[in-house]
């Protein structure tokens, strides 16, 4: 199959599948997988039923399908079962939320409600107490999002806690940038889309939860440092647009059943094809260059990044190191994106070839990012 989407039908359920076939993607760095994913899925699981949140088979299918352990443990293999599992927990119910709030359910549909959850939430996350806090957040995440709040700051120091704080923040601000463009029915720019995706993906959030599992803070005067900002920017931004191409076949398999489709494609194959006027072939060859540059850009600044590096800072490189192929691998995998509703398994394949060839190094047409070439980094 050549590069593009194919649309076929199986005889035996009548059901469309959609095959997505990407170019070549240049990703050097291994990839490696945690021992214990198993024990952590199912102790995940167990702790969302002890929360009181009842999901349906439907539900449960795609929180099985999401893979949580199988994308925190590509992302941290070594670290002990026991500290990880907050991460996948907290990964686990994200993952529910987005669903449910970001991209369907009442929430998504109604910015308001939204901002009023997501206000609830950040409350919850940074003030003290579990039990007491002055939010009611109500419904299925209020026990979840607490006892995560009270586990955060029991393992994490206070500058760790504001990290991760101002990472939702940063989730919650991209999640209503991508609302207002939806509602106006209009795609951002790709100078736009490229700068924000590291926050609609829930990028620092994310991140954040590295040295809290590790256990070791990192100096603020490195973590802030510009080059460590723009190698950890570089990578969220990478494993972001990387989703972009494993959930294209989702998106097209859910606008196809949409009965209102709109306008306004969050995602850089259709920002690519909109902007620049492409085909679909083009754009994901386009989409696929521009992942294999950020990752070569990524190789380079690690390079001038790790020497000098404290402890801490050079385990949270390594995360980084993983989380680029580790995406890759559960990306092209993940029931999240080849069952899109929890029922229809297999009814989206992604398929992608692996190059050796290195891209460009010049930096990308893109000025909102071409910060991260800056010779002086």
């Amino acid at each position: 199959m050549t590069v593009g989407v194919r649309t076929t039908t199986t005889p035996a359920t009548g059901v469309p599948e959609i095959q997505v076939e990407l170019p070549p993607r240049y990703c050097p760095l291994p990839a490696v997988r945690h021992l214990d994913e198993t024990r952590l899925a199912a102790s995940t699981q167990a702790w969302i039923g002890g929360c009181g949140v009842t999901l349906t088979e439907r539900q449960r299918a795609r929180m099985r399908g999401n893979d949580c352990p199988g994308f925190y443990g590509r992302i941290m293999p070594a670290a002990p079962a026991d500290r990880l599992q907050l991460a996948v927990d907290w990964c686990t119910l994200m993952f529910l939320f987005d669903d449910a709030q970001c991209d369907e359910g009442p929430a998504s549909a109604d910015p308001h409600q939204f901002a009023a959850l997501a206000a609830g939430i950040l409350r919850t996350l940074e003030t003290p107490g579990t039990g007491t806090g002055p939010v009611a957040l109500g419904g299925p995440f209020e026990a979840p999002v607490r006892d995560l709040a009270g586990r955060i700051r029991e393992w994490a120091t206070p500058a760790q806690v504001r990290r991760s704080v101002e990472g939702h923040r940063a989730w919650f601000f991209g999640v209503l940038w991508e609302f207002a463009h939806r509602h106006a029915g209009r795609a951002p720019s790709l100078n736009n889309y490229a700068h924000m995706r590291q926050h609609t993906a829930a990028g620092t959030a994310t991140t954040a939860f590295m040295e809290i599992i590790d256990g070791e803070e990192i100096p603020a005067r490195e973590l802030d440092a510009p080059a460590v900002r723009a190698l950890a920017e570089v990578a969220i931004t990478t494993a972001a647009l990387d989703d972009d191409l494993f959930s294209y076949g989702k998106e097209l398999w859910h606008t196809a059943r949409a009965p209102a489709p709109s306008n306004c494609r969050l995602d850089l194959p259709d920002i690519l094809r909109v902007e620049r006027g492409l085909d679909l072939k083009r754009a994901l060859e386009q989409a696929v260059e521009l992942n294999n540059r950020l990752t070569l850009r990524f190789l380079h600044l690690r390079e001038r990044t790790l020497p000098g590096a404290s402890r801490p800072l050079r385990r949270y490189i390594d995360h980084l190191s993983h989380l680029i192929p580790g995406n890759l691998q559960w990306g092209l995998r993940a029931g999240r994106y080849t069952n899109p509703d929890g029922a229809h398994p297999g009814a989206v394949t992604t398929r992608a070839a692996f190059t050796e060839t290195a891209p460009s190094t010049a930096a990308p047409e893109i000025p909102s990012i071409a910060w991260w070439w800056d010779p002086a980094l």
